[in-house]
């Protein structure tokens, strides 16, 4: 049985995917699941996912991706989109669901005093406070980082999987945004995750995988 660590070394940013390979729906399940259980600042997860597998779509959004094929040539497109801007909305649906989670953890005896709504309530206000005092471009810089984690998410996923991707940053977002009708959506492209199956043309998959050395990369304090 292969460890995360193998998986890891198995993966790499793929350049070319096979389009006659698919991905199943239980295998494309567990990656959305992988994105949900995705860490987040403060837990709000204030971001949406797209999942393009309409090749009409793809072949536009190719053409606002450099050329690269990898977008066209996938068997599903991960397109991570971050809002734009947070409401209070936000806060208050996140902290309505902690309320229904808790009292439904009671009921299951994996807790047995219930967090009084006060403190969930606190919670949400301290959020409120703290965000609302932080300037609209650093928002929208922390919630565009919030798309990373959650990305990272799936490439593990993928990896464990025996699933490849590719990690995309090279796309103009703005026409990303208008092809996917995201602009009256306080929603804005991020960062993209091409998967699917890896193309035996695909000579990358053989080369060695690059990287610095553990005592280049960490100090021990």
């Amino acid at each position: 049985m292969m460890s995360i660590l193998d998986s890891m070394r198995w993966r790499y940013a793929t350049k070319k995917f096979d389009q006659s390979k698919k991905i199943s729906s239980e295998d494309l399940s567990d990656l959305k699941e992988a994105i949900r259980l995705a860490p987040s600042s403060y837990g709000f997860q204030l971001f949406k996912v797209l999942i393009i597998t309409d090749p009409d779509i793809k072949k536009k959004l190719y053409k606002e991706s450099y050329l690269q094929s990898q977008v066209k040539d996938c068997s599903h497109l991960f397109v991570f989109c971050s809002y734009k801007k947070v409401n209070d909305s936000h806060i208050d649906e996140f902290t309505t669901l902690m309320d229904e989670y808790r009292k439904l953890d009671q009921e299951k005896g994996i807790i047995k005093t219930l967090q009084s709504k006060a403190k969930i309530l606190a919670y949400g206000t301290i959020a409120k406070t703290d965000l609302g005092s932080r300037k609209e471009e650093d928002l929208l810089q922390w919630m565009k980082k919030q798309c990373y984690i959650a990305m990272t998410h799936l490439l593990i996923a993928c990896a464990d999987k025996r699933i490849d991707a590719c990690p995309f940053e090279g796309f103009r977002s703005a026409q990303y945004d208008k092809i996917l009708g995201l602009e009256n959506r306080n929603l804005t492209s991020t960062v993209l995750v091409p998967v699917g199956y890896r193309s035996d043309e695909d000579h990358h998959q053989h080369r060695t995988k690059v990287r610095k050395s553990l005592e280049n990369i960490f100090e021990e304090l």
